[in-house]
């Protein structure tokens, strides 16, 4: 039931594409990794310990003149050395992602079912790294646009995911979403665009359901400012209906908010330097129910020292808060992360990184995080076949 979700899809798809002369390829890449981190759940009582891991993954795809399917399938290991074994883990995922094209339409199509640990996801939504629980989620999302005239376009995407948590201290939640926008191309450099958007978030926990409605209506731009920056963002309005239902005492309540959305972008990219800044401001269902409002600043610069030398730094400021409780706990994350990369061939990098974690809660005291660590990038060309 995990895997078929994809496979029958994938057959489907493959099943309507034309049958010209396509390419077909196999490639793969294998990404193992160790780092030593002073405070793996980033909490007061701090457990250190050596972490290692490995995602061995194969990509198979087919591209004919107006089409391309590609299915990506792979493991995620992770072992800690100095943790109790149930923080080992292997969790499988696939990936599908396909588009087919005519001369006014691009319709697309992508799916996935992922394993992973609620700690990758306790960022954006709990804070809590240290809750060993699995997240298993199937998603869907079709998408359509039309070439209305040489400079207009109109789009319609949807997406349907559902996330199981094997923890009862964490929500089953089902999300839904629907949008549609227009997009022109001012000139050259300018296009613009609106779009309207419905979000749908469900949660079942062992104490608590919910039901939150989330209107979006938003203005889009991207313009080339020279041949070296690139500047794209989004503002937009939100209103958030949501429902609270106690399954303990059999209590509903009905709440609601308003307040702006934002997605912006600024990247600058020379022959020897590369310069990213970006601000966002999102709602985020999180897995113990309840509607999170993130906003975050991110910076990142990466410099060529030679053909084969690479120097980056990235670093981010991020700040998560209950939309619906203004008095809920806010919390506040800092991450820092410089790191040097050695090409040793084409296909084969070594990257040395060093990362700085700071979490403040207003209930707790701050706690931060040093992890120093260095992984290794392959990947296998593979094989290509033309008929």
């Amino acid at each position: 039931m995990k895997i078929k979700f994809i496979i029958i899809i994938s057959l489907l798809v493959t099943a309507i594409s034309v049958s010209n002369a396509a390419e077909w390829s196999l490639t793969s890449t294998l990404n193992p990794s160790a780092v030593y981190d002073d405070n793996v759940f980033l909490s007061q009582k701090s457990k250190s310990s050596f972490h290692y891991a490995m995602t061995p993954t194969i990509q198979a795809s087919r591209t004919v003149e107006n089409s391309n399917i590609s299915l990506n399938i792979g493991y995620q290991i992770d072992r800690y050395t100095s943790l109790p074994s149930n923080n080992d883990t292997e969790n499988p995922f696939i990936r599908l992602n396909s588009f087919y094209n005519t001369e006014r339409s691009q319709y697309g199509l992508t799916a996935s079912y992922v394993e992973a640990t609620s700690r990758s996801t306790a960022l954006d939504e709990t804070g809590d790294f240290s809750t060993q629980a699995i997240y298993r989620t199937r998603a869907i999302s079709p998408s359509y646009r039309y070439q209305l005239t040489e400079r207009d376009s109109l789009s319609l995407n949807g997406s349907y995911s559902k996330r199981v948590s094997s923890s009862s201290q964490l929500s089953d939640t089902d999300t839904k979403s629907i949008s549609a926008g227009w997009q022109r191309q001012i000139s050259e450099r300018l296009s613009a665009g609106i779009t309207a958007a419905v979000y749908n978030y469900k949660s079942d926990g062992l104490t608590l359901n919910t039901d939150d409605d989330d209107y979006n209506l938003s203005t889009s731009f991207n313009y080339a400012l020279s041949e070296l920056w690139n500047i794209s963002g989004a503002v937009g309005l939100r209103k958030l209906n949501s429902q609270r239902k106690s399954l303990t005492s059999g209590i509903t309540t009905n709440d609601n908010s308003s307040g702006t959305t934002l997605d912006f972008s600024a990247v600058r990219t020379d022959n020897i330097n590369s310069y990213t800044l970006s601000a966002s401001r999102a709602l985020i269902p999180s897995g113990t129910g309840d509607v999170n409002q993130n906003d975050q600043i991110a910076a990142s610069w990466s410099h060529h020292i030679s053909e084969q030398l690479s120097a980056n730094i990235a670093g981010s400021y991020h700040q998560s808060t209950s939309a619906i409780d203004n008095n809920n706990n806010k919390r506040k994350n800092i991450n820092i992360s410089p790191s040097l990369r050695w090409q040793v061939e084409r296909n084969l990098s070594l990257n040395f990184n060093y990362t700085y974690r700071k979490q403040i809660q207003q209930s707790a005291r701050s706690v931060d995080s040093n992890a120093i660590g260095v992984t290794l990038n392959y990947n296998w060309d593979g094989i290509r076949i033309s008929r």
